[in-house]
């Protein structure tokens, strides 16, 4: 029996709302959602998602525990009967802060967030980095547990040509239209972090920003991949000479109205060090646990959304080796 004690409830004649408990938030959503009234309004509905603009052109989602916490993420006890999509909620429909609550829609679904943690990624671990050995060796077992997945459509297909200096000719294969558009520019964007040049990188990577179908384009994941590997790598090694804030910062400067508004805030988040918890949990072991324990936070990853995981598994390897290879020449 259910009652309003209880972490979700539908109530009687008085009220059909939807009580859920909001679990943890990640810092950036916390952010913003701090004014009261309206903060926004619903953007798109997932069965187990609902994205919300607010401040105008900005994201935070409510997610269920299945998809797990990020910066732009409200945790939400969702039950696994429900379904989001047939709840009675519309796009378009406001989302209002009243009080510690955030109403959805009128009053469909109400968020109570008391008792919510606030939720931000560890991205140094430098008491317990791995030998650069093993953590070459497990920048392998994750290429090879990308191999062997179901996942390789998208920009997985480039994941065998992969190399510490780059991406070895694939003229002799066949791949996909997205990834044949997208490996010149993608050898030529490596090119140019490696050189420093920025306007080239900026020149390349219009090239590959919303490349790709869906909420979230092939190229883009890619490069959220390739964004946050460096970024954690730099943060933890001195060794090497890569400029990554900088180059970071020149990939996002080219983004706005190139892709989808999803995309566009998971790649600034990136860029800063902001990803969802599959894969800041990949980055922690993939330099500071040994193989076998690796091969379980690769496959999280791989198994986000369609084609994302593997298009991020690929820029991490992109990433891992770019920032290794520096480290080895210096």
């Amino acid at each position: 029996m259910t009652d309003s004690k209880s972490p979700y409830y539908r109530s009687g004649h008085q009220s059909k709302s939807l009580y859920l408990n909001a679990q943890s938030i990640g810092l950036t959503a916390y952010d913003r959602i701090q004014i009261q009234g309206k903060i926004g309004l619903i953007h798109s509905i997932f069965q187990r998602v609902i994205n919300i603009t607010v401040l105008g052109d900005r994201l935070i989602s409510l997610v269920g525990q299945d998809v797990g916490q990020g910066s732009l993420n409200i945790l939400v006890n969702i039950p696994n009967h429900i379904n989001l999509v047939t709840i009675g909620i519309k796009r378009g429909d406001i989302v209002t802060r009243v009080g510690d609550s955030i109403l959805i829609g009128e009053n469909v679904i109400v968020i109570l967030t008391q008792r919510t943690e606030l939720w931000e990624p560890t991205r140094k671990f430098q008491a317990n980095l791995q030998p650069l050995k093993t953590i070459m060796a497990n920048i392998e077992v994750m290429r090879e547990v990308a191999l062997v997945s179901d996942h390789l459509s998208g920009l997985g297909e480039l994941i065998p040509f992969t190399q510490i200096n780059g991406l070895k000719d694939s003229k002799t294969e066949k791949i996909g239209s997205v990834s044949n558009l997208a490996l010149p520019h993608i050898s030529s964007m490596l090119k140019a972090i490696k050189s420093g040049h920025s306007q080239d990188l900026k020149r390349v990577t219009k090239h590959l920003v919303g490349l790709g179908p869906g909420l979230t384009p092939a190229a883009d994941d890619m490069l959220l991949g390739l964004m946050i590997s460096m970024l954690y790598i730099s943060e933890n090694f001195n060794q090497t000479i890569i400029d990554v804030k900088k180059i970071n910062k020149d990939i996002i400067s080219i983004i706005s109205g190139r892709t989808t508004i999803i995309s566009e805030e998971f790649l600034r988040e990136a860029s800063v060090g902001k990803v969802n918890e599959a894969v800041t949990s990949l980055m922690e072991n993939l330099l500071t646990s040994r193989q076998r324990e690796l091969e379980n936070y690769v496959r999280n990853v791989l198994d986000l959304g369609g084609t994302s995981g593997t298009d991020t598994v690929f820029g991490i390897i992109l990433g891992s080796h770019l920032m290794f290879d520096d480290i080895f020449k210096n």
